[in-house]
């Protein structure tokens, strides 16, 4: 039988667009709040010029692991793209 690591864990997820809070999400795991950046992140995405869109490339491809090394650690975790004007962050942070 297996135990769950983080089950007394909550990892605190939000999204900001211009410091304005879109959404938020509780997750128990870091593997449950990197999917709902990675979801989040791939839904806009491909309407991102090519350098923001680039950078969310490189997150999805190469970032999460580190992301999900700093959250096992007890670390927070910010992703931040910029476009023009506006400035999409989102930010894990755990929560004991």
């Amino acid at each position: 039988m297996t135990t769950q690591q983080h089950a007394s864990q909550v990892y605190y997820c939000q999204c900001y667009v211009n410091e304005r809070r879109l959404g938020t999400y509780d997750a128990h795991s870091p593997r449950e709040a990197l999917r709902w950046v990675r979801i989040s992140l791939m839904m806009i995405a491909i309407t991102l010029d090519e350098e923001p869109y680039r950078q969310a490339r490189t997150w999805l491809n190469d970032g999460q692991p580190t992301a999900a090394r700093d959250l096992e650690e007890g670390k927070p975790h910010t992703l931040t793209l910029k476009q023009r004007t506006t400035a999409a962050t989102w930010t894990i942070s755990p929560i004991t």
